[in-house]
């Protein structure tokens, strides 16, 4: 009988050590993160932008950081997915394999380009379950994000005549707002188009602010900001704009 309490007590704590949960750890720049023991992936910001991290379906941070480590992980191949929370809300997938001293995911975003890249500095690899080595694992190639397609400007003469039909600047601000929404990015001149319909220049600093990210030239952006009759707004809009590119 004592024997066989033994043998469901063995039992039963091997069950709750198979059930214990991966955990994630969170820092910001300025964190001092222990090296991980148990098979890992580290990922991290190459300039310091806030993400959420996904691995096999499940949101690893609700809040947003800039390096997350994930542990407690198998030693299957692990998708993991990274969405930025920046205004235009990137997201990149890469899969990999956890290791002790934890795979790390380098995040790189390009601002002008408005461009994601994931990468992994190490290759990853699973324990071998038989006596021969197993061949190290290729590095995964960098997962890049597409870029929308730009808009036709015979599909923006289009919609500035719709906005020009409508009476109230209001009406007009939330139609121009809904265009950015169409998964196309606008040119600065398709958006300068659009800036004119709008008779008050609080409803134009408002849309420029929510077109800049939309924009598929925003080193040209100046350009529109021209259309703004007093230099306050234009600051204003460019204050906007500097925050969103330190984000």
């Amino acid at each position: 009988m004592k024997k066989h309490l033994l043998t469901l007590a063995a039992i039963a704590l091997a069950t709750m050590l198979a059930a214990q949960p991966r955990t994630a750890h969170r820092h910001n720049n300025n964190g001092h993160a222990h090296m991980p023991a148990t098979p890992s992936i580290i990922v991290e910001a190459q300039q310091g932008e806030s993400f959420q991290v996904y691995v096999d379906g499940d949101q690893i941070n609700f809040a947003p950081n800039s390096k997350v480590i994930v542990e407690n992980l198998d030693s299957r191949l692990h998708e993991v997915i990274v969405v930025l929370t920046h205004p235009a809300r990137k997201a990149g997938t890469v899969q990999l394999y956890a290791e002790p001293n934890g795979t790390q995911v380098i995040v790189d975003y390009d601002h002008r380009r408005q461009q994601m890249l994931l990468y992994t500095p190490q290759g990853g690899h699973a324990p071998a379950v038989n006596p021969r080595p197993l061949p190290p694992l290729p590095l995964p190639e960098p997962a890049v994000i597409p870029e929308p397609a730009v808009a036709s400007d015979q599909w923006v003469n289009e919609m500035v005549a719709i906005l020009n039909q409508q009476d109230f600047d209001s009406e007009k601000l939330t139609t121009a707002k809904g265009l950015l929404t169409n998964g196309m990015l606008l040119t600065t001149n398709q958006i300068v188009n659009i800036v004119k319909t709008l008779d008050f220049s609080t409803s134009q600093v408002d849309f420029l602010k929510a077109a800049y990210p939309y924009c598929s030239d925003p080193e040209n952006y100046e350009r529109a900001l021209a259309v703004l009759t007093f230099s306050s707004d234009r600051q204003t809009v460019r204050k906007y704009i500097n925050s969103l590119q330190q984000d």
